[in-house]
């Protein structure tokens, strides 16, 4: 699997991947790999990992990096994108309606006889 690193902790070691198929986020903690040098992914590189399901969460494994910081925007994008949806919600026009005694009394239909 291939994904981009949105947000990582290199002194954890830790990351959280947006991967290629568009599903469900997948976490990495490098403590259950081994890394054969101190530095640690950023976020907005692009790397290369295997994946796998434990209790329902996708766990990456083995990961390489394969370009760094080509994604180096895409964190802040979603931020800003996440951030205006709300802002759109939160800005619905309203529709003020009366109260049912405000309105005038309605003539009741009146079926002709024929």
């Amino acid at each position: 699997m291939i994904g981009v690193v949105l947000w990582s902790d290199a002194s954890d070691r830790k990351a959280v991947i947006w991967c290629e198929d568009q599903g469900d986020l997948a976490f990495l903690n490098s403590a259950d790999d081994f890394f054969q040098s101190d530095a640690f992914f950023d976020a907005g590189d692009v790397v290369q990992f295997d994946m796998e399901v434990q209790s329902s969460m996708r766990r990456a494994h083995n990961p390489r990096l394969v370009v760094e910081q080509a994604g180096a925007g895409l964190p802040e994008a979603l931020r800003q994108s996440a951030s205006s949806a709300v802002r759109a919600q939160t800005t619905a026009k309203v529709i003020p309606f009366e109260p049912r005694s405000a309105r005038l009394p309605q003539e009741p239909l009146r079926v002709s006889e024929a």
